[in-house]
């Protein structure tokens, strides 16, 4: 599990709701990671004092007990804020679950009656459907290139296919394909395959992985829920409610999140992944079947607001072929290996991102491919095409991105088919041999 898929279950795991295969994942993070650390127990914090502030009352119905409350505020004088009241009314109605805090949420921060009432329905009947799948498929277009992480956004670019086939019962096993970009995870192992013949495998079962998070919270309304509150209690963002008839004649509701990534406008990462990008998230349900009907997401910026994802398909309980969770390999894959320690490993592990950048590309220029595999992996014969006998033009001071745990340092190189490439090489240590390797940019 890595930051970002962490960070989205941190409140999840405070509140015991991850699953057996998540929890742990979770905490093996959270003990070699110390930014994920510290940000979980600021939320443990905050939620024991929550505790220590509230009473509380087991076996309620949620629907009245909240209608009640909601009735009596209408009569007694403004004292509290917002936020105040929603953490009170929490731990009064005994509400472990993310799901139906969420809907308490709701209630607090819309103003009419009928619709806070509509919203409870809308959100805790959606949950509690979705929590009874035995599987999902999910169909969507995003603006991306076809072999970028999955959650990259590229609102230059145009759409390309995501979708997403998740088996819940007898065992969890998923899919998350693309054009270029491919991962599996079968029930014990979990694969990527980045075509036309990269590859990495993860010789556990993982609820999610290789940048697949944001589209599996999609399949679990419950987790989507959860992870939104977390943010909405941290950062204050609003949910509206609406209701519109669709071209069926059948009513729908609209929720909308104006989700913000909390990023200054120059971090590097602002608005290049749905984890570190301001949006405005259209979640629509069918009345009727009381469940999610599709998701639109809006990238804002500087230049306006722009369509980057909509889920426009879902398919609830169907058949799925075993064949789904199986991926043949080309027979020339290049398999991804963690960084070990090499027998002097100190010399890479006291270098600067600068110096380690500067010797990835000289040894590169002389197609030293053991000195450049220190560096990165796997160094197939694409790369090794593409990058021996580049010429180094200039390295840049590096510097760092609020969510990402490494450094960018700025590169311009000349190819030896003679074009040119200036971007940002993004290196990083956090592995068990503590010495930087490549993990993008090129």
């Amino acid at each position: 599990m890595n930051c970002a898929e962490c960070r989205d279950n941190l409140v999840a795991c405070a509140e015991g709701l991850l699953d057996r295969e998540a929890g742990p994942l979770c905490q093996a993070h959270l003990e070699d990671c110390a930014e994920c650390r510290a940000e979980y127990e600021a939320i443990t914090s905050l939620q024991r004092r929550l505790i220590a502030r509230g009473q509380t009352v087991a076996e309620v119905n949620l629907v009245e007990t909240v209608m009640r409350r909601v009735h009596q505020e209408q009569f007694q004088p403004e004292r509290e804020t917002i936020m105040s009241k929603l953490m009170k009314y929490r731990w009064r109605f005994g509400l472990g679950a993310a799901t139906t805090v969420a809907a308490v949420l709701l209630v607090v921060l819309l103003t009419s009656p009928k619709a806070q009432a509509k919203a409870i329905e809308v959100m805790t009947k959606g949950a509690q459907a979705v929590a009874k799948l035995t599987s999902i498929h999910l169909r969507g277009q995003v603006r991306t290139a076809p072999q970028d992480n999955f959650s990259a956004i590229m609102p230059e670019q145009d759409f390309v296919t995501i979708e997403l086939w998740k088996q819940f019962e007898p065992d969890l096993k998923w899919r998350v394909e693309k054009p270029g970009r491919i991962a599996v995870m079968d029930g014990q192992s979990t694969l990527l395959f980045i075509k036309p013949d990269y590859a990495c495998k993860v010789q556990k079962a993982s609820p999610s992985a290789f940048d697949t998070q944001w589209l599996h919270e999609m399949a679990n309304l419950s987790q989507t829920l959860g992870n939104e509150l977390s943010a909405i209690k941290a950062n204050g963002w609003p949910i509206t409610l609406t209701q519109e008839h669709g071209a069926d004649g059948k009513t729908k509701s609209v929720i909308t999140v104006e989700a913000k990534s909390g990023l200054q406008t120059n971090d590097y990462l602002k608005n290049k992944f749905f984890g570190t990008a301001d949006t405005r998230r259209v979640y629509v349900f069918d009345d009727q079947a009381e469940l999610l009907e599709s998701v639109k997401i809006y990238l804002h910026s500087d230049a306006g607001e722009k369509l980057v994802f909509a889920l426009d398909q879902i398919d609830y309980n169907q058949p799925m072929d075993p064949g789904l969770f199986q991926l043949q390999l080309p027979a020339d894959v290049s398999w991804a290996e963690p960084a070990q320690k090499l027998p002097d490993n100190e010399k890479y592990a006291a270098m600067t991102a600068a110096q380690a950048a500067r010797a990835f590309f000289e040894a590169c220029s002389r197609k030293d491919w053991t000195e450049a595999g220190k560096f990165m992996s796997p160094l197939n014969d694409s790369a090794k095409q593409y990058l021996g006998g580049l010429e180094i033009i200039s390295l840049g001071e590096p510097f760092g991105a609020a969510k990402y745990p490494g450094q960018m340092v700025p590169y311009e190189i000349k190819l030896a088919n003679g074009g040119v490439k200036k971007f940002n090489l993004a290196v990083r240590k956090d592995n068990p041999a503590g010495r930087w390797q490549v993990d993008g940019g090129i």
